[in-house]
């Protein structure tokens, strides 16, 4: 199985997590260490596995094109 494969399940199993928070609340609210959970595990592991799986690589694409794009307007030498 590819990494990318794994990183989209995994975002997508803790991103219903934050749903399922939200569509579970009791009247009262949840106990506060519930919210902690929520806000400081699994929504850090939602963006990170986002940012690893869709940004990482289109950040890699664009350096690979921008580095290409220099190499094949190399300036010319005069003189």
């Amino acid at each position: 199985m590819r990494s990318s494969t794994v990183l989209r399940w995994v975002h997508l199993l803790f991103g219903l997590l934050i749903s399922g928070y939200f569509l579970a609340m009791p009247d009262g609210g949840w106990p506060d260490w519930v919210t902690t959970a929520t806000g400081n595990g699994v929504v850090a592991i939602v963006a990170w596995t986002g940012i690893a799986r869709w940004q990482l690589p289109r950040l890699r694409r664009w350096r690979a094109r921008r580095r290409r794009a220099m190499t094949t307007e190399a300036p010319v030498k005069v003189g």
